[in-house]
């Protein structure tokens, strides 16, 4: 939120926890704007930067704007921003009033109808700028809007240009001078004709408040609800300032790995590791620490292992980080797309609370997120290059007794655990998993008890003394976002009504004494069974060696045992049918050891959900990453391209030969 915060006795140093840090500095009133009401949530979205960076153009954005509102709006993603290169070369262009140009030639339709295209797909158009005025502006004077001033009126030729990323060649505008406030009033109403809903201020540094703030009051001026972004490596002694003045601001330096083919790096994602940690008590309503962009969906493009980039989006989740994707859109692959579009993940992301460091030994560390319904979101993460157990201990959290442990990647109960919860993990992989305190209360149906009849459940519990009532919700989905049965009972029992079939459900209590409310539990059930499951989705074929591949995939709600399929694929793509190689396995994950595994042979998995009902379709191939298999396809490929290459020569020289031989006949024959 843009705060209007007054702080007659300090500086700007008053938190939004209440935390007060008194200041050296003169009081001061820190009047730059009103509340704009925004970034409840992190912001969630896409950014054109990682993928399109210099060339973005009117038609990548549109075609961007297409696929996040097919694929990815129904999850919560609304920002289509477009993150600089839009303008002309402002050292030798700007319009009118000495603002940047838009560039007819990537443009060619103007801003306003790209905010239109985009808001007409029920998005949000995101924008760019950074601080100061353009080097054109300057030397050729240009008046500004609705005054009698010109852009050398309010230059401090005192101070060096602004270093900005691209052209630079930005002057420091003095805001003591008139004119200087009415030059930003102009461009933030040029934005705002565009429909903008976002706005990037790029560059930010600590002696460029002055500068944020008048954004900032330019911007209310408009009357248009505008998310401000602060970027990048924002000082965090300054937090107060960013906090009043803006949305979200970036803590680091960007995570894209220049000078590579790649788009991120493990490295640079690692280093928000410290930053989340360090930041955490800044977050919150109104206000959110900015990571940078996600880059986990164009495949080897992004530069990063299957393990990396689970921990990758994690991380940005448990942190509750700005949450924009920042892959080409149009060539998304479909394990990448998984990751973004979890909604149990995203849920983590949406929970309101940025979650804390619990620990950080060696190469293991454990984030989590305290909620206000009583459980937690935890993400377990092992940062080194070898296997690590990673522990959370349910006392450290302030849990007494077991709590029951959820999978939020693989959707998957697992169940009540006495004291805690371990995870082996490879290197850089990660756990996130959500625990509710368990109750020591006996309930009916017992969690997670199946082929319940959906026209009237029962649910029961224990009588807890000294309670008056009971507060009784039931949804489909853990988070409870939506809820389906809402009730207040004065006994230890209701009943549900009307439930579909082939549906998980869950369900929580609480006690009610007087004005005090205690959850005692969330469970689950399953209504009745009368179809064949859904195929699982997310099937990872991983082979590290030559004599097994480790198999592994999403459960299928139904599911009662999975049956894999394995098929062989030569090097010329070409494959045999797929043949059942397993069957009755209850555990989504395989071993595939036998001995029919051939070295340096690349192998096709499929998996099935079964039930009584009866057999799934196949789910999406899992081929095996094999390097061997590599190596020979690609040394099998240099050796028939030589091959080819000789045989060519070889009919080249027999032709000549011939050509020669005949032309030596005529000679005699004449």
């Amino acid at each position: 939120m843009l705060k209007k915060i007054i702080a007659p006795f300090v500086s700007c140093s008053i938190l939004m926890s209440g935390i007060l840090s008194v200041s050296s500095l003169a009081p001061i009133e820190a009047s730059a704007s009103s509340y704009n009401e925004l970034a409840e949530r992190p912001f969630m979205g896409w950014s054109s930067w990682s993928s399109i960076r210099k060339n973005p153009t009117e038609d990548k954005i549109k075609a961007a704007a297409d696929v996040l509102a097919s694929k990815f709006k129904s999850h919560g993603y609304k920002y289509v921003n477009l993150d600089d290169y839009y303008m002309l070369d402002w050292r030798t262009t700007v319009d009118e009033y000495g603002r940047w140009a838009v560039d007819p030639k990537k443009f060619p339709n103007g801003m306003k109808a790209l905010g239109d295209y985009i808001h007409n797909k029920g998005l949000k158009f995101g924008h760019y700028v950074t601080l100061g005025i353009p080097k054109a502006a300057v030397d050729q004077n240009t008046p500004i809007e609705g005054t009698p001033y010109h852009a050398k009126d309010i230059v401090d030729f005192s101070k060096p240009q602004k270093k900005n990323f691209n052209y630079e060649e930005m002057y420091a505008i003095d805001f003591s001078k008139p004119g200087a406030q009415e030059f930003i009033d102009s461009w933030a109403r040029l934005f705002a004709s565009y429909g903008i809903d976002y706005l990037k201020i790029d560059g930010v540094r600590n002696q460029d408040i002055a500068d944020v703030e008048a954004w900032a009051k330019a911007l209310e001026k408009t009357g248009r609800p505008i998310h401000v972004e602060l970027s990048n490596n924002l000082d965090i002694k300054h937090i107060s300032t960013w906090k009043q003045l803006s949305n979200g601001w970036r803590t680091d330096h960007d995570v894209e790995a220049y000078g590579t083919p790649y788009l991120a790096s493990w490295k640079k994602v690692t280093r928000r590791f410290d930053d989340v940690a360090q930041w955490q008590p800044h977050a919150g309503p109104g206000g959110w620490n900015d990571l940078d962009s996600l880059n986990v969906a164009n495949g080897s493009k992004d530069g990063l292992t299957n393990d990396e980039k689970i921990s990758y989006v994690s991380l940005w989740a448990i942190a509750a980080s700005q949450f924009v994707i920042g892959n080409d859109l149009t060539k998304l692959d479909d394990f990448g797309l998984s990751l973004l579009t979890n909604d149990e993940i995203l849920d983590v992301n949406q929970s309101g609370v940025a979650g804390k460091r619990l620990y950080k030994k060696g190469d293991t560390q454990v984030f989590y997120q305290s909620l206000p319904d009583g459980s937690y979101n935890i993400a377990l993460f092992n940062t080194g290059s070898s296997k690590h157990d990673v522990t959370v201990k349910w006392a450290e959290l302030g849990i007494e007794g077991a709590a029951l442990v959820r999978d939020l990647w693989s959707h998957q109960d697992l169940g009540g655990m006495g004291k805690g919860f371990t995870a082996k993990l490879s290197t850089h992989a990660s756990r996130m998993i959500k625990a509710v305190p368990a109750s020591a209360l006996t309930v009916s149906p017992a969690s997670g008890e199946t082929g319940l009849n959906p026209s009237k459940v029962t649910l029961n519990w224990e009588a807890i003394p000294n309670t008056h009532s009971y507060h009784v919700q039931v949804a489909t989905e853990p988070s409870f976002k939506n809820i389906v049965v809402d009730q207040t009972v004065s006994v230890p029992t209701a009943d549900v009504k009307d439930l579909y079939k082939d549906t998980r459900y869950y369900w929580k209590v609480s006690s009610l004494s007087g004005e005090k409310v205690k959850q005692i539990g969330i469970y689950s059930f399953h209504t009745e069974l009368t179809k064949v499951p859904n195929g699982p989705d997310w099937v990872l074929a991983d082979r590290k060696n030559n004599d097994s591949v480790s198999l592994s995939w999403n459960p299928a709600f139904g599911a009662e045992s999975y049956t894999v399929y394995r098929k062989e694929v030569n090097i010329l793509g070409l494959s045999s049918d797929y043949k059942p190689i397993a069957k009755d396995i209850l555990d989504p994950n395989f071993i595939d050891n036998s001995a029919e595994l051939k070295s340096g042979v690349t192998y096709s998995y499929r998996v099935t959900a079964v039930n009584k009902i009866g057999e799934s379709k196949k789910s999406t191939e899992g081929i095996s990453d094999n390097q061997s298999s590599v190596k020979m396809t690609a040394l099998l490929i240099v050796s028939f391209t030589l091959a080819a290459v000789a045989i060519i020569f070889i009919i080249a020289r027999i032709k000549s030969k011939s050509t020669k031989q005949a032309e030596l006949a005529n000679k005699r024959a004449s």
